[in-house]
């Protein structure tokens, strides 16, 4: 339910028993509560279901002039109209949303000059009612089933860039069946949006539940935000009461005082501490320290959960090893297949080397054996040279030695002119008082 001032005011403009909207679809029963964004009401549907209505009504900028709403001045008119605006588009936005654990929207529509949107109605207590009724009490089982469900719905909606900033035992309805369910998105806005100053005026505070950054406008909002006012409920499912004020809490540390929250851990041993050191973490005042996930926590609190996430871990650490363990492998086969292709270059270059060094030596001694050849066969040439000049000169003076006993006179070695003469080479040579016939 939305928090906020129920003034006489805001009932004396509600809804009378009886009165049908959009045209006739939907017939009010009886108005439930008032709050920050509008009013809520228990209504039948054509078809005679019970149904929520939730109007568009806020009081601080508007009032109702017979049955339509009406910013209260000019002034108001701008930021009345964008509120009105604002409300449809989450309407529509959060009727998209399907969770077991979250309320559903059938339909949004316009009437009255205003915004409606119709939803479920839930059978059953809200968890403030159970945890305040001296009658009721919730075995350990049972409040952890109901915080793990809620949290299932906070990562649905949280994946769907959707806080519910609103978050509180009066939030939380627990169906027949002993199921919870998220209610009253009336102060939800889209993640990372930037709502005008109109809209941060009417967005809803509850001491003790909501973070201090709720109390700041403009201030960055995100999932833990949502995780502390989950913290602070099931705190006071626990303990019986709300825990501190985040703004006296923000207060006392800024003072260098103690902050005056009192940690559940170890101070409740029908729960694991982990399901107790979880809630403290998420209440955590300043949001870096708190838990930053709905999946997180659930991971923290549901044994079987943690003992899958930490198996998936450790698959995921397996795995990664191998692949470092495969990449190695790889890497190493590359480095020894190229220092092998290294050593078989070196090795191929070296036995090129010496093939080249064996050609060359071939090439010397083929070249010196050919040079020995040359140099023998002119040896032997010289020799037999030699041997037949001997020859000769022998039989010269063989002959002469002949012809000189047997008294022969040597022949008289002509001159050259006498060679050349008979040949008429040189002319005017006279033989005896004529001219030589050769000339």
């Amino acid at each position: 339910m939305d928090a906020g001032p129920q003034t006489h005011d805001s009932f004396a403009d509600a809804l009378k028993p009886g009165t049908e909207l959009l045209h006739g679809q939907f017939r009010i029963e009886k108005f439930l509560n008032a709050g920050g964004f509008g009013m809520t009401y228990l209504a039948r549907d054509s078809l005679d279901r019970i149904v929520v209505i939730k109007e568009c009504f806020p009081s601080s900028m508007c009032c109702r002039n017979d049955g339509n709403v009406m910013a209260r001045s000019k002034q108001h008119q701008a930021e009345f109209d964008a509120v009105v605006k604002h409300f449809g588009a989450e309407a529509r936005r959060l009727s998209k949303l399907q969770h077991s654990n979250i309320v559903g929207i059938h339909q949004v529509f316009e009437d009255n000059l205003t915004a409606y949107m119709a939803l479920d109605f839930v059978r059953g207590r809200d968890l403030l009612d159970t945890i305040e009724d001296p009658k009721m009490k919730l075995h350990p089982r049972d409040v952890k089933g109901i915080l793990l469900k809620c949290l299932e719905a906070i990562h649905y909606i949280h994946t769907n860039d959707v806080l519910h900033r609103d978050i509180s035992p009066d939030n939380i309805l627990i169906d027949g069946k002993g199921n919870p369910v998220l209610i009253d998105f009336g102060a939800a806005k889209e993640e990372a949006t930037r709502a005008s100053r109109a809209l941060s005026a009417l967005h809803v505070v509850k001491d003790g539940y909501s973070p201090h950054e709720f109390y700041i406008a403009g201030s960055t909002q995100d999932a833990s935000s949502d995780l502390y006012s989950l913290g602070a409920t099931f705190y006071h499912v626990l303990t019986g009461e709300a825990p501190p004020d985040s703004q006296a809490r923000v207060s006392a540390i800024a003072a260098d005082r103690p902050d005056p929250y009192k940690p559940v851990t170890g101070h409740f041993p029908q729960f694991e501490d982990a399901f107790l050191h979880a809630i403290d973490k998420a209440l955590s005042v300043f949001p870096p320290d708190r838990l930053q996930t709905a999946r997180e926590w659930i991971e923290l609190v549901d044994t079987e959960r943690r003992r899958s996430a930490a198996l998936a871990q450790a698959e995921l650490d397996r795995q990664i090893e191998l692949s470092i363990s495969r990449l190695v492998k790889e890497t190493n086969q590359a480095v020894e297949a190229d220092i092998k292709a290294q050593q078989n270059k070196q090795v191929a270059e070296r036995k090129e080397a010496q093939r080249l060094q064996k050609l060359v030596q071939e090439q010397q001694r083929q070249r010196k054996k050919t040079l020995d050849e040359l140099a023998m066969l002119n040896d032997f040439e010289f020799e037999e040279e030699q041997k037949i000049a001997r020859e000769l000169s022998a039989q010269r003076s063989a002959q002469r030695a002949h012809d000189k006993v047997n008294g022969v006179e040597p022949k008289k070695k002509r001159t050259l002119l006498s060679r050349m003469l008979p040949f008429g080479i040189l002319r005017g040579t006279i033989r005896g008082n004529r001219r030589s016939d050769y000339m």
